[in-house]
């Protein structure tokens, strides 16, 4: 939904400015050493997420604005202050996305998940002018696929100076859809500037994880974070990748992202069933079998289990020894051609261990 315009600020223009992130309220309360033209041009940046001050409604959380910061450096610095104050608010709610989005007038939206520098903002801009603008910073998912906005003002680089900080509007970028707002497409981004024209390619589920949970918020704090994560990926119809050689050449496939070819990829969970009398499995917080693979939760670190791995995790979080993990594999896989089967599960269970995936009880 199109956030509601701020209300106009009141006598000397302290009046407090409530801003939607990602569902919180975030409530910016100036100083009185504040000159009025730097409370102006904050109030302006933000406009496009402001919402109607009302001082009888609880914000989720207080952010202060003092001169304490030359104007452009303060402004830079509130936008990542109110951005944090919404990640910690919503923390263990939302899928948060590192990511850049838009929407379709139906309220279909397609984030566009990548690390810092891989040119979100230049894209969100070159969407945002075609496609109704979500946000240039993070992509909030609930569990049922509702997307919250944040229309925060976009940083824009300046060589030697801070980055400056422009309303959604002020950028020529539309409004939101006045549709429900809900998840469509996840695409994980990859500019190239060889590539001929802009390419789409599913990415099957282990691989999707890996490179999606480094680019989320609070994922850890989310219950059963891969589980979770792994239901909204299946909802959706998968993960696709977008290489593409300019931000420009984008915006007309949007439309193709969004209705991409759904792909149903079987997971099941492959969390610990019970107690193992010689290894520790606590470390894993959470685990999915995807076909013969499994994405574990590891102190906040994903890591994707292939070859004779996933057979060794389910004989782990069986209970079994390691005499039965050699049966397991053996089963499994058959006698190798040469080598001892015990040395090679051995070898992968000390590779459990050295990445802190389990720990030998002592």
């Amino acid at each position: 939904m199109t956030a509601p315009e701020a209300s106009a600020p009141s006598g000397d223009g302290r009046t407090p400015l409530d801003v939607s992130a990602l569902g919180a309220r975030i409530r910016l309360t100036f100083a009185d050493d504040l000159d009025d033209a730097t409370v102006a041009a904050i109030r302006a940046s933000w406009e496009g997420a402001g919402l109607p001050y009302d001082e009888t409604a609880e914000p989720d959380d207080l952010v202060r604005v003092d001169a304490e910061l030359e104007p452009e450096a303060l402004a830079e610095s509130l936008t990542v202050r109110v951005t944090l104050a919404a990640l910690e608010q919503r923390s263990g709610e939302l899928l948060m996305f590192h990511a850049c989005g838009v929407a379709d007038p139906a309220g279909r939206v397609a984030a566009f998940v990548g690390p810092s520098g891989r040119g979100k903002t230049t894209l969100s801009r070159a969407l945002g002018a075609q496609h109704g603008y979500i946000s240039d910073e993070t992509i909030a998912v609930a569990p049922d696929l509702a997307v919250h906005p944040y229309r925060k003002p976009l940083s824009v680089v300046r060589a030697g100076k801070p980055k400056q900080q422009v309303s959604p509007d002020s950028a020529g970028l539309r409004p939101a859809p006045d549709a429900p707002l809900r998840l469509a497409a996840l695409v994980l981004i990859s500019r190239d500037a060889e590539h001929p024209a802009p390419s789409i390619e599913q990415v099957a589920f282990p691989e999707a994880i890996a490179e999606l949970a480094p680019q989320m918020s609070y994922f850890a704090e989310l219950p059963r974070p891969l589980q979770t994560l792994a239901a909204v990926c299946d909802r959706i119809g998968g993960v696709v990748r977008l290489t593409y050689p300019d931000a420009a050449t984008v915006p007309p496939i949007v439309p193709e992202l969004l209705d991409h070819a759904r792909v149903h990829e079987a997971w099941e969970p492959a969390t610990v069933d019970g107690e193992n009398p010689a290894f520790d499995l606590s470390p894993v917080s959470d685990a999915v079998r995807c076909d013969d693979r499994v994405v574990v939760l590891a102190h906040r670190w994903v890591h994707v289990l292939d070859g004779i791995a996933p057979v060794i995790w389910d004989a782990l979080r069986a209970g079994r020894g390691v005499e039965e993990i050699v049966d397991d594999v053996v089963a499994a896989f058959g006698r190798p051609a040469s080598g001892d089967p015990r040395e090679l599960v051995l070898a992968a269970i000390d590779q459990l261990v050295e990445s802190g995936i389990i720990n030998r009880r002592s």
